[in-house]
């Protein structure tokens, strides 16, 4: 029997699984997409509130409701550590509710922007809200894409849709952060879990720093359960203004304007890390598999194309 890989984590506190050196990405898009990709070296990152999952980046926080209400015995004081926890998030602004109707230009350098892979090749789900049928799939060698981000800010990770893991997930984040407190001289907290708690705002406001912190990267990384036929591996970027992106760009889908950056990968000399291209079931003319096929090679790359055999009738 061979033996079993250790998960990797994207921090020590932060349980949010990175994928194994070896392991393939896959990126859905269009016919433009690849040709941007390819040819410029170049990811499009949609802005996070602009996903498709209209909870994405605030649903951590019915998450974090369902840890207190789970585990805090005490109610009165559960309710004072979400709002004290709710408010160093806000404090830190990386959550922006997709429902907000304005834009502040002075929080535009906490926006976060995506650019969405998968674990899976080939999927109905995916093939379908992201190209009907008539796109591509690419797919990529994951440690050549993560080394060729490495020249700007970003986090990266296996999205968590279970929501049993994602509670597991938290709380084992509010027993470090309660370790720590204790090892302050926050003595008190050892009784956090007991009824009649008796916290002092001290202490509180330091254990609900760092869960702020913590939950607002989890944010990043959790999603509900209906989604979780996507498998999703992201990358997440900031557009820092003294890094390259510059500016949110627009781009339009379905008379909406979307915000995005383009996200660059590094090397002139390194070609894009592809290592095979599926073309939609629908795109079933004689010329797609040739067309992209003649397209790469010109680009210097040789690698396999193939058609979907998802079985589709029309």
């Amino acid at each position: 029997m061979g033996m079993t890989r250790k998960t990797r984590y994207l921090d020590e506190w932060i349980h949010v699984p990175l994928c194994n050196i070896g392991e393939k990405l896959f990126h859905y898009t269009t016919a433009e997409g690849v040709q941007g990709i390819v040819e410029n070296k170049q990811f499009i990152a949609t802005k996070s509130d602009f996903l498709n999952d209209k909870l994405e980046f605030v649903y951590s926080l019915e998450v974090l409701n369902k840890l207190i209400d789970t585990y805090i015995v005490d109610k009165e004081f559960g309710r004072r550590l979400y709002r004290s926890i709710k408010d160093e998030m806000d404090e830190l602004a990386i959550i922006t509710p997709s429902c907000e109707t304005f834009c502040v230009q002075e929080k535009e350098h906490v926006s976060f922007y995506v650019v969405a892979f998968s674990k899976q090749e080939n999927s109905a789900l995916l093939w379908a809200e992201f190209t009907d049928f008539k796109g591509y799939c690419l797919g990529f060698d994951y440690e050549k894409l993560e080394r060729g981000f490495s020249g700007r800010s970003f986090l990266h990770g296996t999205v968590i849709y279970d929501e049993e893991a994602q509670v597991t997930c938290l709380l084992e984040a509010l027993l470090s952060c309660i370790r720590t407190a204790v090892e302050q001289g926050f003595t008190e907290v050892e009784d956090f879990f007991e009824d009649a708690t008796q916290i002092g705002e001290e202490a509180l406001r330091g254990i609900s720093k760092d869960m702020a912190m913590i939950c607002s990267v989890y944010a990043m990384f959790f999603k509900g359960e209906f989604f979780k036929g996507e498998e999703e591996y992201r990358f997440v970027f900031s557009p820092l203004m003294d890094e390259r992106g510059g500016r949110p760009r627009f781009r339009i889908l379905d008379q909406m304007f979307l915000p995005y950056i383009m996200v660059e990968f590094d090397g002139a000399d390194i070609p894009i890390p592809l290592e095979s291209v599926t073309v939609g079931a629908k795109n079933n003319s004689d010329i797609a598999v040739r067309g992209v096929r003649s397209f790469l090679m010109g680009q210097g790359l040789s690698i396999p194309v193939k058609l979907s055999d998802i079985p589709l009738r029309y």
